[in-house]
């Protein structure tokens, strides 16, 4: 059974006989006779039957239009969903992230898109870097955002920007009245980290050990911000993304400093489903991530 089929036992049903049914639909009665028989081999039962000089649906037929008007209806629906999303009037974007793009990169991208397009529901969740390929893999997910990760994941991912490490510290920290904040020099402290599976810690990790240098870790805290108020409170020094920096609480009383001699840069990518196109608000999304900022809102009327 095609669509085609479905619509044409709704002509016959609304136009009452073989002739005038497949004026309504555009073709000869030949063809449409041709059709109804076809039907009738599917579902192998009789769609007509005579009474007098009248030839009406059988009951069985009866049952058929009526799950042929909810698809046709539903088909209807469906293009018309289609084209208003095309036109991002309306429809769902729902983003993943790890924890330090979702929750310094990506929010404002979706507050300029909102604006932008207030018709269109947002979702946004975050997760390590393995959960989002796998929200993005199972469609639950249209685009994601992670860092730099160790190993090769299975949805495609594209760079769409770079991110640098900086240390931080509170300004009573001996880091930050170093002379010179070098590698040697931050990994003779012990630093407050991120959980192991995070993207930030990976990104220290590998510096540290390229120069050859150990980290020595004080203790692991499960997110960036925590990070910031333990350093602004005194409890140590640590590494973080310069984008948490820049959007650091005001009065977090913190100093940041770049380290010299370690390749504290990363990453930051897009990742997609391998077998699937970006639909027309992921496509918006991520251009607007890789040019690095928001969509403007759309001007007043």
């Amino acid at each position: 059974m095609s669509l085609q089929r479905y619509r044409l036992l709704i002509a016959l049903a609304d136009a009452g006989s073989v002739t005038a049914a497949a004026h309504k639909a555009g073709i000869s009665q030949p063809a449409l006779s041709q059709q109804l028989r076809l039907i009738e081999r599917h579902y192998g039962f009789p769609l007509l039957m005579r009474t007098g000089r009248r030839v009406v649906l059988t009951r069985a037929a009866r049952v058929v239009v009526d799950y042929a008007r909810r698809i046709s209806r539903l088909a209807d629906e469906s293009e018309e969903a289609v084209h208003q999303f095309l036109e991002l009037g309306r429809g769902r974007l729902a983003v993943a992230a790890t924890p330090t793009p979702g929750a310094y990169l990506v929010p404002p991208v979706l507050a300029g898109f909102r604006a932008r397009h207030p018709g269109v529901v947002l979702h946004l969740r975050v997760g390590p870097a393995r959960a989002v390929e796998g929200w993005v893999l199972r469609g639950e997910a249209d685009v994601g955002v992670i860092g730099e990760v160790a190993e090769p994941l299975e949805a495609v991912t594209r760079e769409i920007r770079r991110d640098t490490l900086v240390a931080v510290m509170a300004p009573s920290h001996p880091l930050a009245t170093a002379g010179r904040l070098d590698g040697p020099t931050l990994a003779s402290h012990q630093l407050i980290v991120r959980e192991a599976a995070s993207g930030t810690r990976y990104a220290l990790e590998r510096a540290l050990a390229a120069a050859g240098l150990p980290l020595r870790v004080l203790f692991e805290l499960g997110g960036t911000d925590l990070i910031l108020q333990a350093v602004a409170a005194g409890l140590g020094a640590s590494v973080v993304s310069e984008l948490a920096v820049t959007q650091a609480a005001p009065g977090l009383w913190i100093r940041a400093r770049r380290v010299a001699g370690l390749d504290l840069s990363r990453y930051l990518a897009v990742v997609t489903h391998p077998d699937a196109v970006p639909g027309p608000a992921a496509s918006e999304f991520i251009a607007w991530l890789e040019r690095g900022a928001a969509p403007p809102a759309k001007p007043a009327a």
